[in-house]
């Protein structure tokens, strides 16, 4: 299922004071089918200590897919996103196969009980029949049953966004959790959800994109709906973490 990757990222470079870590990426270009060397650099960058120096562009070349394309899965961004993210590294991204494979819940059991998105994608997807998402959880074990031991499957939902940036500027893009709208949801985008498990909260603007950029102004990132999205860091950070800080990204195993 994995194929061969030989993509190139490219490492804009801006230099000021402002956020970061310090590190100074030099303008390269590294093309992952040279030499091992640039294989490594490919996910962990060219490093070169700059005193008070760093990049402030990253952007991440990864494909761009629709859940509405046909046949389409009207809720199914979680699958969608997960596809992106997964043919970045060369593997089948087809959103439909991965919606017959993530684990499920019914949307309402006989005795009334809602399903739960902690478990399985809840309802339908096709939109035939109610239905509404899934959270990082499923997500993060069908994305490492895909990837099997090739890659590690890090789910580092529940912390700040300062994480995501990390492993953006470690060139891996970052399945995320962000509102429908793009805006910051109020309380009245908020809907008690009685489960098995107990009374949960549900998201009414939950939906799904890859980021697969940062400046020092912007996120960047591919949405489910088959578009690229800029949106003001500082807004996008609060839509994070409004929407739970749900998060997953790949590292490759055989890079040491």
């Amino acid at each position: 299922m994995k194929k061969s990757i030989y993509r190139k990222l490219t490492i804009l470079t801006l230099v000021s004071l402002s956020i970061g870590t310090g590190i100074y990426f030099k303008d390269t270009v590294f093309d992952a089918a040279e030499s091992d060397y640039q294989q490594v650099n490919l996910m962990r960058g060219y490093r070169e200590i700059q005193p008070l120096k760093e990049v402030t562009n990253y952007q991440l070349e990864v494909p761009l897919y629709n859940q509405l394309d046909a046949p389409s899965l009207p809720y199914g961004c979680e699958v969608t996103a997960l596809g992106m993210l997964l043919s970045y590294y060369g593997y089948d991204g087809n959103k439909n196969t991965l919606q017959d494979q993530i684990q499920k819940e019914p949307y309402q059991d006989e005795n009334g009980l809602m399903g739960n998105p902690d478990i399985g994608f809840v309802g339908d997807a096709t939109g035939k029949k109610p239905g509404t998402g899934v959270n990082h959880g499923p997500i993060a074990d069908l994305a490492q049953k895909v990837v099997q031991n090739d890659y590690q499957v890090h789910d580092i939902s529940n912390q700040s966004f300062d994480k995501v940036i990390e492993q953006i500027k470690e060139g891996r893009p970052v399945w995320v959790v962000t509102s429908i709208d793009y805006e910051v949801p109020s309380s009245r985008d908020k809907l008690a959800w009685q489960t098995k498990q107990g009374m949960m909260t549900l998201e009414l603007k939950h939906h799904a994109a890859v980021v697969t950029g940062v400046d020092q102004t912007h996120v960047y990132l591919n949405d489910a709906f088959g578009e690229k999205k800029k949106i003001e860091y500082p807004k996008f950070e609060k839509i994070f973490k409004s929407m739970g800080s749900q998060a997953i990204y790949l590292e490759n195993n055989t890079i040491s």
